[in-house]
């Protein structure tokens, strides 16, 4: 018996090649039925009424929207639950503003202790995505030693990330690192320069006194210039700063910069270097006492009296007595 299939089959082939109408439809039918089909989903309503176009995220605005939370989680344990769930999600900011509730610089929370460990994890996240602030924070904190230990190979690694316009004190580790070869750092003195210029246009005091330094000694592609010098030796220690105070003292014990040799001046400015604690002033008060001029050393000893330090004669000499009264007030 032969199957059913094989008679249409037999059929269809006659047809297929004897009807060339026959064909056509075969192969127009099956293109008109998908462009159909086509048609319908494209006209069928969508299910969702009005549903809005997705837009970018306001940076600018979900900044200040973290900011805001931030502040809310400094005494708020929601608050801060939310903020920490942002920053586990990856979200730069929110792991720079949570390291800040941790930070024992800020001490900013009621609600967590101060704990570097945990500032420095969250600041590491965000500053590995690119977040100056973080970085900041990081090349400080490693190069200061208060809160850990002193590590400039970290401090480094994360000041050299620093664009010229960031923060002054991360820009004055990042001159550091290049101007003394901090951490593995290359030398570069120019690039130094430029730090220390960008710190010292933030309002950094050290950063200045140094750059004063640079012109003093035309370095890092500057031009000697003692007038120059002088300006910025002026503003960091008009700011208290100890190394503009011990630089500025030395140019008016040795009559250098241009101004004139000033014993009473000298004198004023050195003991408040010691009074900062300034370790360079007082090893070359104790080490090269024969640098400093004998109106200097009077004028030195008056202080020192004043101060309650010095019972000796006011004679102009680096004395044993004058010496030991220098030190206790220079020592930390």
């Amino acid at each position: 018996m032969i199957p059913v299939y094989s008679a249409w089959l037999g059929a269809h082939g006659k047809l297929w090649y004897d009807d060339k109408w026959y064909r056509l439809a075969w192969i127009v039918w099956p293109q008109a039925l998908a462009a159909v089909a086509v048609l319908w989903f494209w006209a069928m309503p969508s299910t969702g009424k009005n549903a809005p176009w997705a837009r970018p995220v306001d940076a600018t605005a979900r900044a200040s929207q973290l900011a805001a939370l931030r502040d809310a989680a400094k005494t708020s344990r929601p608050a801060m639950d939310t903020l920490e769930r942002d920053a586990l999600g990856g979200e730069m900011v929110a792991q720079f503003f949570i390291g800040t509730l941790f930070d024992p610089y800020l001490r900013l929370s009621t609600i967590v202790p101060p704990d570097f460990v945990k500032a420095a994890d969250w600041y590491g996240k965000a500053a590995g995505q690119g977040h100056e602030s973080a970085a900041n924070n990081l090349a400080f904190a490693y190069h200061d030693g208060v809160y850990t230990r002193v590590d400039n190979t970290r401090a480094c690694y994360y000041a050299r990330k620093l664009g010229t316009d960031s923060f002054a004190d991360g820009l004055l580790v990042k001159g550091d690192c290049y101007a003394r070869g901090l951490g593995g750092t290359p030398i570069d003195l120019a690039q130094a320069a430029t730090a220390y210029e960008n710190s010292s246009a933030r309002g950094n005091a050290r950063a200045e006194a140094t750059l004063g330094y640079f012109y003093e000694n035309g370095l890092g592609n500057k031009t000697r210039n003692s007038e120059t010098a002088l300006k910025h030796y002026r503003a960091a220690a008009d700011k208290g700063d100890a190394l503009g105070l011990h630089n500025l003292g030395s140019a008016y014990n040795s009559g250098l910069l241009g101004v004139p040799r000033d014993g009473a001046e000298a004198a004023r400015l050195i003991f408040r270097a010691l009074e900062a604690k300034y370790d360079v002033t007082l090893q070359s008060l104790t080490t090269h006492p024969e640098i400093w001029s004998a109106d200097f050393w009077l004028n030195l000893q008056r202080r020192l009296f004043d101060k309650g330090l010095y019972v000796g004669p006011l004679d102009g000499r680096a004395s044993a007595a004058t010496l030991d009264a220098v030190r206790r007030l220079g020592k930390a």
